[in-house]
């Protein structure tokens, strides 16, 4: 499979993600078992889903087949609170099987995958406090390759946080630097290696809580990405970026019920070196435009409504970048205290940098569609057990033609039902 696929799948992963993670339900912790000062909690996620699509191919492509897919997620944490040096654990990991149900292909895509957190704090409740994070997962997500392979990779980020409350906490500062790495398994066969990178991150943000529950906010955070491969059938090499955002804002309750996020700001992708195919020095043109976020929730007794814009842009290999309009409408409902019912819809306009190849299958520059949506149902049997249903849409439209004559293009659909079983005591 060639990498401008690979690409068009990869792109999309940080929004589907986002946009399913926002939809998903939150299970309740329950008490867990005494350990000294501290709890220790344990749990599974068992998930049986059809998925109408689990290679992300095109609609009219010979290998789009079906599939059952069951998850096993087993849950272990561990909770120390303490005003001196608190400490949290949380992992998950387990397997994604396929069943091969219409074809048997698909069982190649069935991996050991998982997560998992950790939190350590020094003085977190005081006016100075100094927190140390690392987030780990471990994936092979089939939508970076074709239905007979699969991508297995680690992404981590390890993040030195320090905060600051002086005021009686009406002020508060934080700075933080961390660093990133997506690192793809070595494999020959399909070039992943060069898919990797890894980054320094930077980020400051400050609160002034003028009013009991408004506050104007000053972000600012930097992504300096680099790709230290280069692929091995051509001279193509990806662009560093060195991307920086800053914006300005208000996040208030405007009344009891409905509260809203407004920020504006600038992003810059300051984009260096780079290699084309042809073997020129990249030379596509920087994403330099407005940043921000628009939100307003209505939230009263068990019910919740929500919806948004927000502006934004991300590295990404071959294209350098994209940047992303995101419209988003979210609706939680609770019923009798043991019900949940959610339903959400998101809305990308994509709109990518130069590519780093020659297409004589497409003329102009990319420009995607992604469509996102959903509904679940779900019912807390007790605080710590819950019974979920999920219906799932991803739906992605593009006119855009790979470079290798006939391959076609990189729109698809998927569906997508699940049914979950959640403990976590």
């Amino acid at each position: 499979m060639n990498k401008t696929h690979i690409c068009a799948r990869l792109c999309f992963i940080i929004i589907a993600v986002l946009v399913m993670g926002a939809s998903g339900h939150a299970w309740a912790r329950g008490d867990g078992i005494k350990a000294g000062s501290g709890r220790l909690h344990f749990g599974l996620d068992l998930e049986l889903t059809f998925d109408s699509n689990p290679g992300y191919f095109p609609s009219g492509n010979e290998n789009k087949y079906f599939d059952l897919m069951m998850r096993t997620r087993p849950i272990i944490g561990l909770d120390f609170p303490s005003d001196a040096v608190s400490f949290s654990l949380d992992g998950k990991v387990g397997y994604d099987y396929y069943f091969g149900i219409d074809n048997s292909l698909t069982k190649r895509l069935s991996s050991v995958s998982g997560e998992a957190g950790l939190k350590l704090g020094f003085n977190p409740n005081g006016q100075f406090s100094v927190f140390v994070t690392d987030d780990f997962a471990r994936t092979s997500d089939p939508r970076y390759t074709s239905l007979t392979g699969r991508f297995d990779r680690t992404d981590n980020e390890a993040k030195l946080l320090f905060q600051i409350k002086p005021g009686g906490g009406a002020l508060m500062f934080d700075l933080a630097y961390g660093f990133w790495l997506d690192w793809f398994d070595d494999n020959p066969d399909i070039d992943s290696r060069s898919l990797s990178s890894y980054a320094h991150r930077a980020y400051f943000s400050g609160k002034w809580k003028f009013l009991p529950k408004t506050a104007l906010s000053l972000d600012f955070d930097a992504d300096i990405r680099r790709y230290p491969y280069g692929s091995r059938t051509s001279d193509i090499r990806n662009p560093d970026v060195n991307g920086i955002r800053a914006t300005i804002g208000l996040i208030g309750q405007i009344s009891p019920s409905i509260s809203l996020i407004i920020k504006a700001g600038y992003g810059d992708s300051l984009l260096s070196g780079g290699i084309r195919d042809t073997g020129d020095a990249y030379a596509g043109k920087n994403y330099r435009s407005v940043v921000g976020q628009a939100e307003m929730s209505y939230k009263a007794a068990t019910t919740l409504f929500q919806f948004g814009y927000t502006r934004n842009f991300q590295p990404v290999m071959l294209f350098a970048y994209f940047g992303q309009d995101h419209f988003y409408l979210r609706f939680k409902q609770q019923l009798a205290g043991r019900f949940d019912l959610t339903a959400d819809v998101g809305f990308d306009l994509l709109g990518y940098g130069q590519a780093l190849f020659e297409n004589t299958n497409y003329n102009g520059n990319r420009f995607d569609y992604f469509l996102t949506g959903g509904a679940g149902f779900a019912y807390h049997i007790l605080d710590w057990i819950t019974l979920a249903l999920d219906y799932r849409i991803q739906s992605l439209f593009s006119d855009y033609q790979q470079p290798l004559a006939g391959s076609g293009g990189v729109d698809y659909i998927k569906h997508m039902v699940i049914f979950r079983v959640g403990l976590d005591y």
